[in-house]
This record gives structure tokens, C-alpha cells and sequence, in this order.
């Protein structure tokens, strides 16, 4: 049950040193229950389990599940590959795809996305059908699974940012991580392997709507064509705001995933990460009303990056764009590239989570 706004408050506080306050009343009417509390919709590691078993029940050809890692308190870090089973024949060459989720364990939502991206990758749209045969889908849903057991908000059992441990991980303190760095570069390394994208999944609690934050490189024509890959998703996602999309190389962001591999991997890959507001977003027949996200449209959103990707391979017939929303779907060649600058200014950095 989300609290209705009207009831929640947010203030300045005299009585605590004029910090923000967040209060709101509720009744507590049942002795018998128990009450929880939650910042966002509740993603815990034993969901994700649940999740992964029922694909393992279905025996699909084209699905796989293996650990990759054990983590500090043994946790298992799933690797799912979802392709086509041609596509996994030796010295076969492939695109492969990779996208991590939950690096940081309060970001929920960013859960809620992967599973739809996952869940539409295994149906049986035919657009689906043409992805898994033409790319290979390496998934990490859960980078920080004692995080999210533990119930930290940003950190690992042992107190890390392993979103700032990219450069230079740790196999005894954040063996998650190091795993999940060296699957990428022995991809990267591999000459029948191409990495098209690597994309790591957050949620933002400032920000409204899905948006991404890219690199910013000196060739510009690489900038150029890193800024193609939001553009398609915004025609996909009517949620998606290229506004607050954000091209940058603020050096705080040196040892998250998004800038260190955008320069350890080939000049080809795109390095992204995608956030999606933890609140609220709009629509484009309302652009001034704060919508409150649900959990069916984080899944949404999460399919929709899935499309995003048909879209970008050119697997939809020719100047086709269609949102299962119903509503006409905007060209990407009609909204304007998204400001390729870096952001230097305080006002930018302070909203940059990642």
C-alpha cells in the first residue's frame, strides 16, 4: 500500500539543526500484525531465486543459469546466458550484451527492470526470437547479493561502494565484482567475441523517469555515436527522458562500471549506465504531473530496453516503432541528440548517484 502524498511531509526541521525531516501519520490498528516499512517496492535476494528457478523449470533451450561467484557471506552471483544454442558453438562469432543489476542493494527497482528485460528476452515475441538469435545475453541481476541480504542501502557486507571499486576489485573483499570484471574482459579479449554494450542497471531518488548517463570521449564522432543508443529508447519508452540523459567524465565516477570499462573495453562498445527514478515519472499527455511508478511498469520499462535493443539491430521492420502502450511511437530521428558535454557544475554532480 503506498501512503497517500498529502500525508507525508517533508521539512526543514528547527529541532534537528534545520536537517530535512520526512514524517507522516499512521495508525497503527491491529496488535495482531505485523507493520514493514519500505523506501520503495521490496526486490530481496530470495525473490530473485524464486525467479531464476521457475525459467530453470521451463527448459528453455536458449536459457542458462550458472554461479559465477560465491560472495564474502557465500552467496551465490547468478549468470544467466539467454541466446540462441548455435550461438554458443565454439569459435562461432557473436555480439554479446552484457547488463548488471543491484550493485548497489536499496535500488530496487533496478531489480524490477532487469526482471522484465530477462522475462521479455525468454517469450515468444518474434522480436525476442530475432534477438536471441543474432546476440548473446550475459545477465548479472544480483552484483550485491549480501548487500541486499544484510539490507544495506549503497554498500557490501564489508561496508564498500563496489560501485567505485571497478579499477581495481578485490578477490577476498569484493569477489562479486572481480568475477563480474574479468567475465567482461575475457570477453573483450576473446577475437570471435564482439561486446556491443555493457549496461549496468540503478535506481535515482531525485530524479523523475528512466534516463542514462554515457562517456564523454575527445573523437567526437565516437560521442556521436554513443548518444544513438538513447535516442532508440526514448522512441521505445515513453518514460525515458533524454532531458536527463548526461553525457560526463566526472572524476567521483572514475571506478564506477560505466566509466571504467568505457575505457578499459574496445573503442565499438557503449557503456551506459540506466536509471530509473525510485518515485515517479510523467507522460507525455501530462508532462507536468508526477506519476508514481508501479512495479508492472518497472517491468515494462525493462522490456521495453529489450525492444530498444531490436530497434538498434534493426530487427523491426523498417520505421517501425510501436510502444504495447498504444500510443504513436516517436521517430529517432526526429528529437534532437542529447547535449554531448561534461558536467562540471555542483548543481549536476549533486544529483548524480550512480
Amino acid at each position: 500500500v503506498r501512503l497517500p502524498a498529502k500525508n507525508v511531509y517533508y521539512y526543514r526541521c528547527p529541532e534537528h539543526h534545520k536537517n530535512y525531516v520526512m514524517s507522516f501519520p499512521f495508525a497503527f490498528d491491529r496488535e495482531e500484525d505485523t507493520y514493514w516499512f519500505a523506501y520503495c517496492f521490496p526486490y530481496t535476494y530470495s525473490q530473485l531465486q524464486e525467479f531464476l528457478e521457475g525459467l530453470e523449470r521451463m527448459n528453455y533451450p536458449f536459457f542458462c543459469r550458472e554461479t559465477l561467484a560465491k560472495s564474502v557471506q557465500n552467496h551465490s552471483l547468478d549468470l544467466l546466458t539467454i541466446t540462441s544454442p548455435e550461438n554458443l558453438q565454439p569459435g562461432t562469432n557473436v555480439k554479446v550484451v552484457v547488463v548488471t543489476a543491484r550493485v548497489h542493494p536499496g535500488e530496487t527497482p533496478s531489480s524490477l527492470v532487469c526482471q522484465g528485460l530477462i522475462e521479455f528476452l525468454v517469450s515468444d515475441d518474434p522480436a525476442a526470437r530475432s534477438l536471441r538469435d543474432l546476440v548473446v545475453f550475459k545477465i548479472v541481476p544480483m552484483l550485491n547479493p549480501d548487500g541486499v541480504v544484510v539490507g544495506n542501502y549503497r554498500c557490501s557486507f564489508l561496508g564498500f561502494d563496489l560501485n567505485r571499486h571497478w579499477h581495481d576489485p578485490s578477490i577476498d573483499k569484493q569477489p562479486t565484482l572481480c568475477a563480474a570484471k574479468q567475465l567482461v574482459m575475457e570477453f573483450n579479449r576473446t577475437e570471435s567475441t564482439t561486446v556491443d554494450f555493457y549496461i549496468d542497471l540503478h535506481a535515482h531518488s531525485t530524479l523523475m523517469n528512466g534516463f542514462m548517463y554515457g562517456n564523454v570521449f575527445d573523437d567526437q564522432a565516437r560521442c556521436e555515436r554513443q548518444a544513438v543508443f538513447p535516442r532508440i529508447l526514448c522512441a521505445v519508452a515513453e518514460d525515458f527522458s533524454l532531458e536527463n540523459t548526461q553525457f560526463n567524465r566526472d572524476t567521483v565516477k572514475a571506478g564506477t562500471a560505466r566509466r571504467h570499462l568505457g575505457s578499459a573495453l574496445s573503442e565499438h562498445t557503449l557503456c551506459y549506465t540506466l536509471e530509473v527514478s525510485f518515485f515517479s515519472h510523467t507522460s507525455p499527455g501530462l508532462p507536468h504531473r508526477a506519476l508514481p511508478y508501479t512495479m508492472e511498469e518497472y517491468l515494462f520499462l525493462g522490456s521495453n530496453l529489450g525492444r530498444a535493443f531490436v530497434e538498434y539491430y534493426r530487427l523491426y521492420p523498417k520505421n517501425t516503432f510501436a510502444r504495447e502502450s498504444g500510443q504513436q511511437a516517436r521517430s529517432i530521428h526526429q528529437p534532437a541528440l542529447p547535449t554531448v558535454r561534461p558536467l562540471c557544475s555542483f548543481h549536476a554532480a549533486q544529483n548524480r548517484e550512480e
